[in-house]
């Protein structure tokens, strides 16, 4: 699709990419990570092709990627589940009371759910887009060593603790405590609370 197909072509453009992403959520692994899924779904063919440079590929690719998540995310919301969309941690968790859903202001969301800015983007926007990228992504925030300790004691484990063992830690004190199985609701966010900690800060690298 070209730009200047118009408004009309914009608001009538399917995501082909909404079932083979929600097949990819409901696979096994609890939490996904965006390259993960894009590499899963170019090995299964799932990713269009379009005749332009390398960079706007890429580009309209994940634009692709994240409108779908975020469709999902209202599709999902139906059915009492939260898609929460963060590209080092896309992960399908249950609707806790007083959530806000889409009542909360998402910049993101209202991009990536505008179909304009995927076609009419131009070859120096995106790459203004992905220097921004990796520029925040390095001056990305790391856990600091306190919080580290805080987190993993919360979990009951040991500073020496290594991803593995925080993820498997993470599973079964979430069993344990669980609001569903009649566990204590504000242990069971304080937990989780330390997982998203540990896990977004150190697996994510």
């Amino acid at each position: 699709m070209n730009a200047e197909h118009g408004e009309q072509a914009y608001q009538t453009y399917q995501n082909p990419l909404l079932t083979p992403i929600l097949a990819q959520l409901l696979a096994d692994a609890p939490v996904h990570k965006l390259h993960e899924l894009m590499q899963c779904l170019a090995n299964q063919g799932c990713l269009p092709d379009w005749e332009t440079t390398a960079e706007i590929q890429l580009f309209r690719t994940n634009f692709l990627l994240m409108n779908g998540l975020y469709q999902l995310q209202q599709r999902l919301l139906e059915c009492g589940t939260w898609l929460q969309v963060i590209p080092l941690a896309l992960q399908l968790v249950p609707i806790p009371a007083g959530h806000p859903g889409l009542q909360q202001a998402d910049p993101l969301r209202d991009y990536y759910l505008d179909w304009r800015n995927c076609f009419v983007a131009t070859q120096r926007e995106v790459e203004l887009l992905l220097h921004d990228f990796w520029r925040i992504y390095a001056a990305r925030p790391t856990l600091s060593a306190q919080v580290r300790r805080q987190a993993l004691a919360t979990l009951g484990l040991r500073d020496t603790a290594t991803y593995p063992m925080i993820r498997q830690r993470w599973k079964q004190l979430a069993l344990q405590h669980h609001p569903d199985r009649q566990g204590d609701a504000l242990q069971f966010m304080a937990i989780r609370l330390a997982w998203e900690q540990l896990r977004d800060y150190s697996s994510a690298v």
